[in-house]
């Protein structure tokens, strides 16, 4: 799969890679010879300090937008009229227009700085894993994760093309994909929207203007430090993948390469992950890049066909069905998530292969590896074998 030039990147995308490649490098915590994707105790306490310092600035601003919002609703109400009187619609206009203005301004700033804090914050957390992110320095692997990291930093979804004949949104109608998209894009302000509009309702009547507008100023600040937690966490899962891919991998196929009908099914088994999931995580595409080098391009139609891989799965030998077993429990848990529809398709897998499955043990792989503590390759080897 040819990769984008950054000139043909989205917008949004070239100013992350833009911030990240001119930041100073947070010194590296890990050895010459550390994994990446495993982090030691002085990287996970160095990581968990970028981390809560990102937090921290992230409410701080949300604070000080909500505050000035809230500053301007209280000089508001009392510019238009005593607390509790009837608007006319003429101070209804006035009032939104001095709230909006204050408002957006004040979004504005605080948008701006939640972006590149964050965008600074990830960098700091890739490099003081090792990674090298400068343009000079950095492989086409590391330049795959600094895109990866632009995007969780500036809450960009993964992009919806197809890599390596793999469609995500195989499964899903394209009405499902709009809407997604939709919300998505407009989790922030919707809300914020529903969670004003429910304070209004139950608090608006048992408090002054001026109390409630500020009751909206901690709780924004709450929000911020919760998306800012999810962004960094999200980075640091995209930071630890592609090694992670490699080792894994390499683990997978210790007992040699699988049969032909088993190179298939290795490949649709990460794809069939993808499609259940539908969305191609940066870790996703590392696996499916791992398993490229290692087992040659593909070159078969319907990679990403999870009724095919299911069908074809129960005719392996023994050795391709627990090399297919493993790579799918590591395509389920390597992007963070265990969705209901990936437990569905490790149940029928593993149905199918004549095996018991057990969930605990893969929600136990895919929380240790969230959490930075690596992938117990061996209990990956238990479930499968």
């Amino acid at each position: 799969m040819a990769e984008p030039t950054e000139r043909a990147l989205p917008f949004l995308e070239r100013l992350g890679m833009a911030v990240l490649r001119r930041t100073p490098a947070h010194p590296a915590v890990a050895g010459e010879d550390d994994p990446i994707h495993v982090l030691n105790a002085d990287e996970r306490r160095e990581l968990r300090r970028i981390e809560r310092r990102a937090v921290r600035r992230a409410a701080t601003a949300g604070a000080l937008s909500g505050l000035a919002s809230a500053t301007a609703a209280i000089w508001a109400h009392r510019w238009i009229g005593p607390d509790g009187s009837p608007y006319s619609a003429a101070d209804g206009v006035r009032f939104w227009g001095v709230v909006g203005v204050a408002t957006t301004i004040a979004s504005v700033f605080e948008i701006g700085f939640l972006y590149w804090d964050a965008l600074r914050s990830v960098h700091a957390m890739a490099t003081a894993a090792g990674l090298r992110l400068s343009a000079e320095a950095r492989s086409g692997e590391e330049h795959d994760v600094a895109r990866a990291l632009a995007r969780a930093a500036l809450e960009l979804p993964n992009p919806p093309e197809r890599a390596f004949g793999v469609d995500p949104h195989r499964e899903t109608t394209r009405l499902a994909v709009v809407v997604a998209s939709i919300l998505y894009k407009g989790k922030i302000a919707l809300t914020t929207f529903l969670l004003k509009a429910g304070l209004r309702s139950l608090l608006g009547q048992v408090m002054g203007r001026a109390v409630f507008e500020l009751v909206t100023v901690p709780v924004t600040a709450v929000w911020n430090a919760v998306v800012c937690f999810l962004v960094v966490r999200e980075a640091r899962l995209r930071t630890m993948g592609p090694s992670a891919a490699v080792e894994l991998v390499t683990h997978a196929l210790a007992e040699g390469n699988p049969s032909p009908a088993g190179r298939i099914s290795a490949f649709r088994s990460v794809a069939s992950a993808v499609v259940r999931t539908q969305d191609l995580h940066p870790n996703h595409q590392a696996l499916l890049r791992v398993l490229v080098e290692r087992l040659g391009p593909v070159d078969f139609d319907e990679v990403d066909d999870a009724r095919r891989f299911l069908r074809d799965l129960g005719a392996l030998e023994a050795s391709d069905q627990r090399l297919v077993l493993r790579l799918l429990v590591i395509a389920a848990v390597i992007d963070g998530k265990l969705t209901r529809a990936e437990r569905r398709l490790l149940a029928e897998a593993f149905r199918v292969a004549g095996r018991r499955l057990e969930l605990e043990q893969v929600e136990r792989l895919r929380s240790t590896f969230y959490g930075g503590d690596g992938l117990d390759f061996e209990l990956v080897r238990s479930l499968a074998d």
